[in-house]
């Protein structure tokens, strides 16, 4: 469930370490995947973000095809948003979206598909946000001591601004509503994928909003994951018309 190392010993600056572990080699020049000027250096360039409305209230931000995608969710008093994928970068530059378009209002919860790597790279940026991440019971461990150990070795968001981590579990459903707004998460089992894998659906827009399950090209056999999220889907029998 998680990964857990004890030093035991160390030495500092040891005068073999050329032979311990190869020097990076460097990053720069045009495209290269450091970013920065040519030569190395500098910072990547801004993520440029592109919201798309949904309905009233609901956006998907996205940063191109194939990217990494969230939803944004506007409560009476706070704002939901639906997965923090991939680097923090991508986190950060959707929270200031997210302010944009919803001012005002703090940003409570995250919700988190499942905890994969590439699902689970911009929540720290949320918890430093004071986020509640919302996830399946079965990775409530995981996220419990994952981002609450000190962070001495990274130099994050959450690092620079150290706060607890705060996770609410989910079983098979939760239902999220304000009176005006409602959003339905639930549990997805049994799928390949992980056993932590959980959809959300908004029954008012008909949306449906899942990660992982990438729907395969016209003509192509769906994969082992879709082939088995197509009975659970089936059993809740949600309306939906957006995917």
């Amino acid at each position: 469930p998680f990964f857990e190392v004890n030093v035991t010993a160390a030495r500092l600056n040891p005068a073999d370490v050329a032979t311990i572990a190869a020097a990076p080699a460097p990053q720069g020049g045009r495209g290269g995947r450091g970013g920065g000027a040519p030569g190395g250096g500098g910072a990547p360039p801004a993520m440029m973000v592109t919201a798309e409305k949904l309905g009233d209230g609901l956006y998907r931000l996205t940063t191109g095809p194939g990217r990494y995608d969230s939803l944004v969710v506007e409560f009476r008093g706070h704002i939901m948003m639906l997965e923090a994928g991939q680097a923090e970068a991508r986190a950060l530059a959707y929270i200031g979206e997210a302010k944009k378009l919803i001012p005002n209002k703090p940003i409570r919860y995250v919700m988190n598909t499942h905890p994969h790597s590439d699902h689970t790279g911009g929540l720290p940026a949320l918890v430093a946000e004071g986020a509640t991440i919302i996830t399946h019971r079965n990775n409530e461990e995981f996220f419990e001591r994952a981002l609450n150990t000190p962070r001495t070795l990274l130099t994050d968001t959450l690092a620079k601004n150290p706060k607890k981590a705060n996770v609410e579990a989910v079983g098979d459903k939760k239902v999220y509503s304000d009176g005006t707004r409602t959003v339905e998460m639930y549990h997805v089992a049994p799928v390949p994928h992980s056993n932590g894998l959980m959809v959300a659906y908004f029954p008012k827009e008909k949306i449906l909003f899942q990660g992982d399950f990438s729907l395969p090209a016209p003509g192509q056999p769906a994969n082992d994951h879709v082939a088995a999220l197509a009975p659970v889907l089936d059993r809740l029998k949600l309306d939906y018309d957006r995917y």
